[in-house]
């Protein structure tokens, strides 16, 4: 008895934080930005606790580098923005646009609810029922539309940030917008191919590109699965500059070495 009144208690803080959040403007001033004076300076300067971690979070360049190939992958979707949201633009951001955008994408018409548990099925949607009560439908325009393939390879090149000690290297990823994920033995078939391919390091692509002397390490962790669509994406960082087109044919040729002679059996058991 004591553990499903733990549980009744623990569903209902958890559907009550998503649907009925405490967000009046100070959590948007707190959280999202504001301003605030420098404590070295004394300038008026911006803050906040989510300006701030983007602005760490793509000071890194293997963050910055994983989300220039995302957006440069899916430059036709919602993909294509900064699901974090860009410190250059966060503080364009108004509370009500905040409110407002609560109020329509955690609608519960655009709620997919998952329960799990042993408890009967008519109790935990008579407790469903209750949490939804009040609420009228709602047509929310939420769906992420596929990217189309390109006609020709995107080739980009953006900058980062290194001190002025550091001798500036190339990071080099080679990134494939691959199929939407609808056939779960094809994304688990997928997802052991990458596996061999970079998961390890006696991995043929890994070891291709490691033995190269190109960079200095790997980047990309291969197959990634948490978009609509599949991607792929390897490299090298700390690259110079004369080797950073070699880093690109390598991994194409090795992978058409793969395609036509086969992968070895002992490393695929």
């Amino acid at each position: 008895i004591r553990r499903q009144r733990q549980m009744c208690i623990r569903d209902s803080v958890y559907v009550d934080a998503v649907l009925h959040p405490l967000i009046p403007a100070h959590i948007l001033d707190q959280e999202g930005w504001h301003y605030g004076l420098d404590a070295d300076t004394g300038n008026l300067v911006y803050k906040g606790v989510v300006f701030n971690e983007m602005k760490g979070a793509l000071s890194d360049p293997n963050d910055l580098l994983g989300e220039i190939n995302q957006q440069s992958l899916f430059p036709d979707t919602l993909y294509r923005h900064n699901s974090g949201g860009d410190p250059v633009n966060i503080p364009d951001l108004t509370y009500e646009q905040f409110k407002k955008f609560h109020q329509t994408y955690y609608h519960p018409s655009n709620a997919y609810i998952f329960w799990y548990g042993d408890d009967p099925e008519e109790a935990r949607l008579e407790k469903m029922a209750g949490y939804l009560a009040g609420y009228s439908h709602l047509n929310v325009d939420s769906a992420v539309p596929l990217q189309q393939p390109f006609e020709e390879t995107l080739r980009l090149t953006e900058p980062y940030a290194v001190s002025a000690e550091e001798e500036p290297k190339y990071y080099v990823s080679v990134n494939w917008g691959l199929n939407e994920q609808t056939d779960p033995e094809e994304a688990l078939g997928l997802g052991i191919l990458s596996h061999i391919l970079v998961g390890t390091s006696a991995s043929p692509l890994r070891k291709a590109l490691i033995d190269s002397g190109y960079g200095e390490d790997m980047v990309g962790g291969g197959l990634n699965s948490w978009l609509r669509q599949l991607v792929f994406s390897t490299g090298l960082k700390g690259v110079q500059q004369e080797n950073t087109a070699k880093v690109e044919d390598l991994i194409e040729q090795t992978l058409t070495e793969l395609s036509e002679n086969g992968i070895d059996p002992n490393m695929v058991a």
